[in-house]
């Protein structure tokens, strides 16, 4: 029953954002500007959105926040069946052209070399995604028609993954939102506050700037990662049955406000899944994840998700210092729609 229910809510899902994608013709740009909407504000042709707050004066200032030298890494090992991913997305596989048995196995001794083929989703491990990723209608970010910037033969040729490459050094805040509530983990339901995230960082004795990194730890990744490995690799995490702990939509507007320049978390989607807030589902015209069209491509600030918190949540914890340097370039794949990287913090 749970796989089903499961199976059947993703279905509508797929099949509204498709009527969205491919039945709407044309729909007007004064359509999109009736909601919270920074189309336009960097230009015409702008492809990285709230990112566009972190300039030289900030970036210098984020490599001033280094003091000790330490490096954190923010990315979640990519091992196969090991950790959620939504949907029938599949994680690494890998393809070794010799192993160091073949060399053992040879009549004589020469020189040899490993190589390998790995395949991997672009949003199947710690990534960000473009700002065209997701859309209503048939416009994504800054009103580009989709009809002419995703294609099959070429990608994603506008506002993709590769725009972020010179911007992706900033200042970075963590905001512990588990440890500051007192668990490792939030719960499969539980719905984040603009109050959760204001509190938290005043606990923290943190400050949010414009232009900044803003990092959410809910302990979703630890707790289901435990989860199926703990099962074999057989467990699925479900999207739409099980849900994760994320932001809701009233941080669209605190979002917008505080002029973030990137959302990342510890989850899936960064945003709450299930129970749906019909309010927010309403309102940007779609059945599940609203703040990807609200956050993503009506503000045009970055998600990044499947972070991993963990070891920086520990470390924040013991020297009481929540604002680090965060660099997080991703892979340069031709126009790519989804960003692989490998974040670090520094302190």
């Amino acid at each position: 029953m749970r796989k089903t229910l499961g199976l059947i809510v993703s279905i509508i899902f797929v099949l509204g954002l498709s009527a969205s994608a491919w039945a709407i013709v044309d729909v007007p740009v004064s359509e999109y500007k009736k909601w919270p909407n920074n189309w336009g504000k960097w230009g015409p042709d702008d492809e990285v959105g709230t990112l566009n707050y972190n300039g030289p004066k900030q970036v210098i200032a984020a490599a001033r926040l280094v003091k000790q030298g330490k490096v954190i890494k923010c990315s979640w090992e990519c091992a196969p069946n090991s950790y959620p991913l939504w949907g029938a997305r599949v994680g690494i596989r890998r393809y070794m052209n010799w192993s160091g048995n073949d060399a053992a196995a040879a009549d004589k001794p020469g020189m040899w070399y490993s190589d390998e083929i790995i395949t991997i989703g672009t949003h199947s491990m710690t990534h960000v995604d473009p700002l065209v990723h997701l859309w209503w209608g048939d416009k994504a970010y800054n009103g580009y028609p989709v009809k002419d910037i995703i294609l099959h033969d070429k990608g994603t040729i506008k506002a993709n993954a590769n725009a972020y490459i010179t911007k992706a050094v900033q200042r970075g805040v963590l905001l512990d939102i588990a440890r500051f509530k007192g668990v490792d983990y939030l719960g499969d339901k539980y719905l984040i506050t603009p109050k959760d995230l204001d509190d938290c960082a005043k606990a923290q004795g943190v400050k949010i700037k414009p232009g900044d990194a803003i990092l959410i730890r809910t302990g979703f990744m630890r707790h289901w990662s435990d989860k199926i490995i703990k099962s074999g690799g057989t467990l699925r995490w479900n999207a739409t049955v099980d849900g994760e702990p994320g932001i809701g939509g009233a941080c669209i507007a605190w979002t917008q406000k505080k002029k973030i320049g990137l959302l990342g978390a510890d989850n899936i989607a960064v945003e709450h899944i299930v129970p749906v807030e019909p309010e927010w589902n309403k309102k940007y015209k779609v059945g599940l994840i609203p703040l990807h069209v609200a956050i993503l491509s009506m503000l045009g600030c970055p998600l990044m998700e499947l972070v991993n918190l963990d070891e920086l949540g520990e470390d924040c914890a013991k020297d009481g210092v929540y604002e680090f340097m965060f660099v997080w370039p991703p892979l340069n794949f031709w126009n790519a729609t989804g960003g692989l990287i490998s974040p670090v913090a520094i302190k």
